[in-house]
Order: structure tokens, then C-alpha cells, then sequence
């Protein structure tokens, strides 16, 4: 904890104070009044992990602003990458517009930059003219899809039940363990697959878990109609994209689309994707990655 005086007024910077039940409270009201959920059931179930890191502002003991770093390994385009990405970013309404922010996002950047491959996160609209200031610019996501011809697969396929203690702990290590399947994927981040799959309360992926036996991978998808939405792929080894695409169609199931891009996407219809009310954004001197490779950030590893 230190004091810092923004606009002749002071104030205490706090971070890495998940544990204290008190603050955590503080954020957690915060983030309820600001975004409509918290983060409490995650941390009870002991899967919000050190590389969850929050820092905020204090006025005397009422918790004022916020952001949370979240550092994430990354396989891209074949090479290892740490990433840190900005969520959960809010001032409370009665202390906006007095710099808040600002300080926070210096600070989180000066200890942070010498520490990782890129800043990045998503932004909403409201807020794009905001986060240049610190040299973070827009860049596209791609998504690819796919027709389907079902066609006989040798693959069983159950859905899984998280409410069960095996299934869970299969989730679990699996995510720990994933290999990388996609042009950017997500590294052993098992806690943040699990805050997705059970403990965020705006929206869940519990019921969009299918083990597939065979392939020892688990696939995060839905339908809709006739389309299969495929948001991840979690499995220990490399496996074909396709051979899940094949287990997961039903009779109906006439096209695919992935949220992720695929390692090979030439044989995958490759289109821009943009989010409603929200903006990918990274620190300017890794926008070549994105302007000169079509990649998307799996739905599991955003904050």
C-alpha cells in the first residue's frame, strides 16, 4: 500500500489483496455496481490463481477505482508469449473524470512493461478514445467457418456434468495441461477456463462441455439451429479440428464457425469478426502481429 495525490487529493494504491476479506468485499461491491456480477464464487472455489492480480484505489477505506492484470502464457503463431491483459477496468460514478484511471494504467504499465510480450485488452465503445493516450490501438480479430457433411464419426461424444466432482477435475487438469490447437492459444490457465465454466454469473459455459473419449479433448460448444459453434478445444495432445467438428455434428448441423483461429485455416472460410461493444486493443508496437496475421483470441482466455 502507498499514498499517491491525483489532482491534490490523496489517495492509497493497494494490489495483490485478494485475500483480504475486507477488500475483497470492497471489489467485489464495485464490481457488482459497475458490471453486474463479482468475482466471489471464483475465489471460494480456489481456482482465481496468482496470475490474477488486482489493483485499486483507495479514498480513505472506500474502494474508488480499479483494474485487474491478468497474466496469460500464450503459443503463438508456434513461440511462446506472456501477455498481460487489462479487465475489469471501473471508477466508481461519484470519482470519474478526475484521473483515476490514468494512474492506474501508469502504474500497472511501468511494472509490467519489462515483464511481458504485450498489453492488450477489450474495450468498449465508450471508451476507445481513452486507452491511445497510453499507446494502446485497435486492431481486427478473424473467425473462421466452415460448411458440414455429417458423416459417420468413430468418436463418442458425452456432455459433461461439472456438478460432478470427476468431471470438474477432468476440466480442470486438462485445461492445465492443454496443448496448443489454435494460431494463438492459451496456456495452462486452467482457473481463468473454469471462472467461464462455472462461476461467472452474467453467463456460463456449464452446459456447453463435451468430453470426447477417444480423442481425451474436451470441445466448448453450442448450436444454434443448424450451426455448431465451436469456442475452444482442450486437449493434452495435438489434435484435428475437424475430427471434433465430426463428432460434434448432429443430422442437422449444416456449417461451423470457430472462435479461434486455426493453426491451417485454408480450407476455412476466414471473414473479420467484431464483437457488439467491444474493441480488441493492444499496445502499438505489437499491432503488426495483427495487421499481418488473422487471429482471434479464444472466447475462454478474455477478462
Amino acid at each position: 500500500m502507498k499514498n499517491v495525490i491525483i489532482n491534490g487529493k490523496n489517495y492509497k494504491l493497494i494490489s495483490r489483496y485478494q485475500d483480504d476479506n475486507d477488500l475483497r468485499n470492497s471489489f467485489n461491491l464495485l464490481t457488482q455496481q459497475t458490471y453486474n456480477f463479482d468475482f466471489e464464487k471464483w475465489y471460494q472455489s480456489g481456482y482465481w490463481k496468482e496470475n490474477c492480480i488486482l489493483y485499486s484505489l483507495l479514498d480513505n477505506d472506500k474502494m474508488v477505482s480499479h483494474i485487474t492484470v491478468s497474466v496469460i502464457d500464450f503459443i503463438v503463431l508456434g513461440k511462446k508469449k506472456r501477455f498481460v491483459q487489462f479487465g475489469t477496468v471501473m471508477t466508481d460514478v461519484q470519482y470519474r473524470n478526475r484521473g483515476l484511471s490514468r494512474v492506474l494504467m501508469e502504474t500497472v504499465l511501468e511494472e509490467w512493461k519489462d515483464k511481458c510480450d504485450m498489453f492488450y485488452l477489450f474495450a468498449n465503445d465508450s471508451v476507445l478514445d481513452f486507452y491511445p493516450k497510453f499507446g494502446l490501438e485497435p486492431v481486427d480479430e478473424y473467425q473462421t467457418s466452415t460448411k458440414i457433411s455429417k458423416i459417420e464419426s468413430p468418436y463418442f461424444v458425452r456432455k459433461m456434468d461439472i456438478d460432478n466432482v470427476s468431471d470438474l477435475n477432468l476440466l480442470y487438469e486438462t485445461a492445465k495441461n492443454a496443448e496448443a490447437q489454435f494460431a494463438l492459444s492459451m496456456q495452462g490457465n486452467a482457473g481463468l477456463v473454469l471462472f467461464y465454466c462455472n462461476y461467472f454469473e452474467l453467463f456460463s459455459f456449464k452446459e456447453n462441455l463435451f468430453y470426447i473419449q477417444d480423442l481425451n479433448a474436451i470441445a466448448v460448444a453450442e448450436y444454434e439451429e443448424d450451426t455448431l459453434i465451436l469456442y475452444d478445444i482442450l486437449a493434452t495432445e495435438k489434435i484435428e479440428i475437424e475430427d471434433v467438428l465430426n463428432a460434434l455434428a448432429t443430422e442437422q448441423t449444416k456449417s461451423a464457425i470457430l472462435k479461434f483461429m486455426p493453426i491451417n485455416s485454408e480450407n476455412y472460410e476466414v471473414n473479420l469478426f467484431k464483437e457488439e461493444d467491444s474493441t480488441l486493443m493492444v499496445m502499438g508496437d505489437k499491432e503488426e502481429l495483427f495487421k499481418y496475421n488473422k487471429l482471434m483470441f479464444p472466447m475462454l482466455s478474455h477478462t
